[in-house]
């Protein structure tokens, strides 16, 4: 991008908007031009930063945690800007930024930035007050995050969480040329052993059974790996790093303590019930989110 392509977008830019047509060449000779592929992180929670973005082309995700379980607080695409607090502390990033396709970004450094605004003090202004608005949606989008993270009734995660947190570790692995390994166990002929229950006791012991089962589940997860309850009979589990046969063999190590539950169940609530699997790989079975669940709804 040339110096003159660079000042027009600068123009159409809140935070510059303002400025003179001398003001924005200042600022875009500074500037440094850079890409990132789909999947790759431009900066990590902690790290220490010292510049500023600007979105060229392509989408950047800002979110919170560690893969899979993040907690996504933002998307900027052309026009954007994200990292200005780099700009103005010490202090490590509050979250991480992550490519969600291929990405153009000019870059704004804390030597350059404290140089301009020495002279054009407009700039620091425009940012800080686009820093406050961000403050106060940030707050709203983590109070909505913490309400949708969790299935209340079984204590997993919900479904949508998950969906979000799988399009991210998808885009990665992608990147990465890894894979992910997804297991769902669904519950299936469950019916009471003797005499019939109504059919809200009924959902309330699958819920039970369901919530039962996670948290036998999760003597065997990594914290990278992840689980939801995908619909009122099913788990569903994502793997990273397992193919095929790591996928076997991890199915194999939990199905035992799984029929101790509902053996549990069986004797102590009088429901019956059995288990089943079906495993679909990323990318080798299914090449994006949409196509995992697909394949899951109709097993």
């Amino acid at each position: 991008m040339i110096i003159i392509e660079r000042i027009l977008f600068l123009k159409r830019i809140s935070i510059f908007s303002s400025l003179s047509s001398y003001e924005l060449r200042k600022i875009a000779e500074v500037l440094t031009e850079e890409e990132v592929e789909s999947g790759e992180i431009v900066f990590s929670e902690g790290e220490f930063g010292d510049c500023m973005y600007l979105v060229i082309a392509g989408r950047i995700s800002i979110f919170t945690g560690s893969p899979p379980a993040i907690k996504v607080l933002a998307s900027f695409e052309k026009g954007n800007f994200f990292g200005e607090m780099g700009l103005y502390d010490e202090k490590p990033r509050a979250a991480s930024a992550m490519a969600d396709t291929h990405v153009t970004m000019l870059v704004l450094r804390k030597g350059e930035f404290c140089d301009l605004i020495s002279e054009f003090p407009m700039v620091a202004l425009g940012i800080m007050k686009e820093l406050n608005n961000r403050i106060r949606a940030t707050n709203k989008k983590l109070n909505l995050i913490e309400k949708n993270i969790v299935d209340t009734s079984s204590r997993l995660y919900s479904r949508d969480y998950f969906s979000d947190c799988m399009k991210s570790l998808i885009n990665r692995a992608r990147n990465e040329k890894a894979v992910i390994g997804f297991l769902l166990v669904r519950l299936k002929k469950v019916h009471f052993k003797e005499a019939e229950g109504s059919a809200s006791d009924m959902e309330k012991f699958k819920t039970d059974l369901i919530r039962e089962l996670g948290l036998r589940l999760e003597n065997y997860v990594r914290e990278t790996d992840m689980l939801c309850r995908f619909d009122s009979n099913s788990i569903l589990l994502m793997i990273p790093d397992f193919n095929a046969k790591g996928t076997l063999k991890f199915q194999a190590r939990i199905t035992d303590d799984l029929n101790r539950v509902l053996i549990d169940f069986e004797t102590g609530r009088k429901l019956y019930s059995d288990i089943d699997f079906r495993a679909v790989i990323f990318p080798e079975d299914a090449d994006s989110a949409e196509a995992v669940f697909k394949i899951l709804e109709t097993a």
